[in-house]
């Protein structure tokens, strides 16, 4: 499962707390091991998983990722994101 949305002013206040990463135009693969929300503060990637969800994501979109996963990333342009993981 993966879920887009658009977080409200006082979510951003929460986010903008968490942790960043950042990833330069690449292909990769990644097992997701936890679930993770992240939000996208700049940049663009289009993700695919071995279950057939297929999405593109920009800056602005909170994105929660299944724990289970295996996620075809590909960074169009230097994705910049505050992340969290849940149990």
């Amino acid at each position: 499962m993966i879920k887009i949305e658009k977080p409200d002013s006082t979510k951003l206040i929460e986010i903008k707390q968490w942790d960043i990463w950042e990833k330069e135009p690449c292909k990769f693969e990644h097992k997701q091991q936890r679930t993770e929300s992240f939000y996208i503060f700049e940049g663009n990637a289009s993700l695919a998983t071995d279950t057939g969800i297929n999405v593109d994501v920009s800056a602005g979109n909170l994105v929660t990722v299944e724990s289970g996963q295996i996620v075809n990333w590909h960074v169009h342009n230097t994705v910049k994101k505050h992340f969290i993981f849940f149990d």
